[in-house]
């Protein structure tokens, strides 16, 4: 009679079961959702790069200061480079999603009414995520690769929503086209950024918070009121 196959009684040992990417996602906290765990990463690594620089800031760095687990980092990106362009992603996708639905919103309107109502959002969204402006700022100091690619993945599109609402002024006669719209474009941008941007100086010099909602409100009825009516005050009767 022949004999039956030996079985091995011994365990497989769990170890080497597994495969570099289960062990990593041993380390994950019980019960917390993927996409949670990625947003508070970007969310975390969008700020150190914000505050800190390309350079300035590590993953350790990052992990340590935003109390976000080190190997979790790890286990969605593979290096620096790939979590900066995905935190970029991440705050600029809000970003441009925002405004793209505001375009949407404001279709029916005329041309003069759409661009500030845009102007108004544009600076609330400077207010709520200054930390995506403060890495164009960071990174548009001087050229490179990672300039080049914010601008081919996100900056053309946020500079195309500013000079299509330009050019159709322009094409309506509701504003001067002797300016390129691109350079207009650039005035408002600037307006709109530059009192947030500032927001640290402010507060050392004035005292005061350019992000609550009344400053940032007052800020945008001040670039509304310059942009549109200018700065002089002009007596009744007076020619100009």
């Amino acid at each position: 009679m022949a004999s039956s196959p030996r079985v091995s009684l011994k365990s497989p040992n769990p170890r080497k079961a597994r495969s570099p990417k289960a062990r990593e996602r041993m380390l994950m906290p019980k019960g917390l959702d993927d996409r949670v765990s990625r947003k508070t990463i970007l969310d975390a690594a969008l700020k150190a790069f914000s505050v800190h620089g390309f350079a300035g800031a590590s993953i350790a760095s990052i992990a340590r200061i935003y109390q976000v687990s080190p190997a979790l980092i790890h286990y969605y990106f593979k290096n620096k480079d790939e979590l900066w362009r995905a935190a970029l992603d991440h705050g600029f996708g809000d970003v441009i999603g925002d405004l793209t639905e505001t375009m949407r919103d404001l279709g029916e309107i005329d041309s003069i009414s759409r661009l500030k109502f845009f102007i108004r959002r544009y600076i609330a969204i400077v207010a709520d995520r200054p930390e995506v402006f403060d890495v164009v700022i960071r990174e548009s100091a001087s050229p490179g690769p990672r300039l080049l690619w914010l601008t081919k993945q996100h900056l053309n599109a946020l500079y195309g929503l500013w000079t299509t609402l330009v050019e159709s002024a322009q094409v309506e006669g509701k504003i001067k086209s002797m300016v390129p719209p691109y350079h207009i474009s650039q005035i408002i941008v600037g307006a709109s950024y530059q009192f947030m941007a500032s927001r640290v100086r402010m507060h050392e010099v004035y005292g005061i918070d350019v992000t609550s909602k009344d400053l940032r409100e007052r800020h945008a009825e001040a670039v509304l009121d310059v942009l549109f009516t200018g700065l002089l005050t002009i007596p009744a009767g007076t020619k100009t």
